[in-house]
């Protein structure tokens, strides 16, 4: 991300013809980056996992809603921003995902505890990212409206 914005804010003219680039062959690796989580995905596991995948959902959001707000408010951002920053920080975007595969590929090395290990952490992912790609919209909405940026009066 560093090197991307850099790239594009240094040599403009060659970034942005790079970006449209890449934009028009995302799609695909966007369908593949997912199949391949999809197929790591163990369903079974789901119902074993309830309790952790409710803990790292609670924890994820109070680590979102907690650092939004020490961000803002250390750099003395207006109060609504401070209040309401963390609403639209839970959507969950493929990163998470992206991570939690790599995890599974290191943990297999470790044999059989190793690839149970990876296959839960894909799950409890995959799982939340589907739950908080639900409410992530309406967090955002949320926030968004009553920090009066909606531009709605």
């Amino acid at each position: 991300m560093l090197l991307g914005a850099s790239f594009i804010n240094l040599v403009p003219r060659i970034g942005g013809t790079s970006f449209e680039i890449v934009e028009s062959i995302l799609p695909p690796i966007y369908i593949i980056f997912f199949i391949v989580a999809g197929l790591k995905l163990r369903p079974d596991l789901l119902i074993t996992m309830g309790l952790i995948g409710i803990i790292y959902m609670i924890c994820r959001i109070i680590g979102k809603m907690s650092g939004a707000f020490i961000g803002a408010k250390t750099t003395k951002a207006e109060p609504v921003v401070q209040k309401y920053l963390g609403f639209t920080l839970l959507s969950q975007a493929g990163v998470a995902v992206g991570l939690a595969c790599m995890v599974s590929g290191e943990l297999a090395a470790y044999g059989e505890i190793g690839q149970e290990l990876g296959a839960m952490a894909i799950t409890i992912i995959a799982a939340t990212t589907v739950i908080f790609e639900i409410i992530g919209p309406i967090g955002v909405r949320y926030g968004i409206m009553r920090a009066g940026e909606s531009g709605r009066e």
